[in-house]
């Protein structure tokens, strides 16, 4: 078999997505017993108790097969956000529905706008249906330009991803930054709005995409139970989409593709505001934390609206490798002068800034 004539030839620039070490890799590179894992943006807390209740429930009937449509998870979005049914989208994780909006909606040749750095699926989805790549290099604050992303759109856009707050760098643009680009953007573009994140957000200035959403609109808002949730190894994205669309999705996903077990831990989750108020408060006690830590070391980082922190490095390979050393696992991205910091636990935060102490005092800087 010539697998270079078999294989469509857009996809011969994509790589598999590399997941972050695993605490096993790190122990054995270590020699540490004590790994803290930060690589990955989870969160260090288990599941909600009412979800966890709701998943054994769940266990005695997994001979059946998972209810196709997620119509009581569905339901309950709907009742919470007040938006019909029908123009609620569920899937594995948001990633799969990043990939069947954009399934859905490109055709070889169709421009795809996003900012870079961001989200790694953009890219993934815009070459894995032909489509062309129009990246829009972050601001000097590592902050979407959103004006320089509107002079970007041409007759041929057909997609717009923005990612806020962004993913790798943590930033968010305002809610006037964002309403001055949304009048301005043309009619016949699709606006995805990728939310991941959207329960750590404390600034008052940021724009709830929901807001902006319209059945009959151009706006998508996606938004992941994998996060605040904790539902991470469970897979559940959800969004919010114009029937339409909706429709076009669910002809072309896989059948049942949230599983039972996801279904009902996601549905359970909904009902504990609180917890979700206590994790966003210690999330930012043990940024603050952080941000002191980096400042005393004299380590640049940006401010995050997120659970991790985008921190500055000119030896970024080095770095990592040192933090390794120390069994802290970060996020790195090659020669990008930064790595992506996670935040967990108060014992986490204490021992990343250890970790930082111990690389400054090797390199001298970082």
């Amino acid at each position: 078999m010539d697998w270079d004539r078999m294989i469509r030839e857009e996809l011969g620039t994509l790589v598999p997505y590399a997941p972050g070490l695993r605490e096993e890799q790190v122990r054995e590179r270590s020699g540490r017993d004590d790994i803290c894992k930060l690589s990955s943006n989870e969160s260090p807390f288990g599941p909600f108790p009412a979800a966890i209740a709701a998943m054994e429930r769940e266990l005695a009937e997994l001979n059946r097969y998972p209810e196709g449509a997620s119509l009581a998870l569905k339901e309950k979005l709907s009742a919470r956000h007040d938006v019909p049914v029908e123009q609620i989208l569920v899937g594995s994780g948001s990633n799969e529905l990043l990939r069947l909006i954009a399934q859905a909606v490109l055709r070889p040749g169709d421009e795809v706008v996003y900012a870079w750095p961001s989200f790694i699926v953009y890219p993934m989805v815009t070459t894995m249906f032909g489509a062309v790549h129009v990246k829009v290099p972050l601001d000097a604050s590592a902050t979407h330009d959103l004006d320089a992303m509107l002079a970007a759109v041409t007759d041929k856009t057909r997609l717009v991803f923005l990612c806020n707050p962004n993913n790798p760098t943590g930033t968010y643009y305002t809610r006037e930054a964002f309403d001055r680009f949304f009048t301005r953007l043309p009619e016949h573009v699709l606006l995805v709005l990728d939310e991941a994140y959207f329960e750590f957000v404390t600034a008052p200035e940021y724009p709830d995409g929901l807001t902006y959403y319209e059945a009959g609109g151009r706006v998508v808002v996606l938004r992941t139970f994998s996060k605040i949730y904790s539902l991470a190894g469970l897979r559940v994205g959800y969004g919010f989409a114009p029937a339409p669309l909706v429709h076009a999705v669910d002809c072309i996903r896989e059948p049942f593709n949230v599983n039972s077990v996801a279904q009902a831990a996601a549905a359970a989750s909904l009902d504990d505001d609180a917890e979700v108020s206590r994790r966003r408060a210690e999330n930012q006690e043990q940024k603050t934390y952080l941000y002191s830590g980096f400042d005393r070391l004299g380590i640049s980082w940006v401010p995050s609206e997120t659970n991790f922190v985008w921190v500055k490095t000119e030896k970024p390979v080095e770095v990592f490798e040192a933090l390794l050393g120390q069994g802290v696992i970060v996020r790195g991205f090659g020669n990008v002068p930064a790595l992506r910091v996670g935040i967990g636990t108060a014992e986490d935060s204490k021992r990343t800034i250890e970790a930082f102490e111990a690389a400054v005092a090797r390199f001298g800087s970082i």
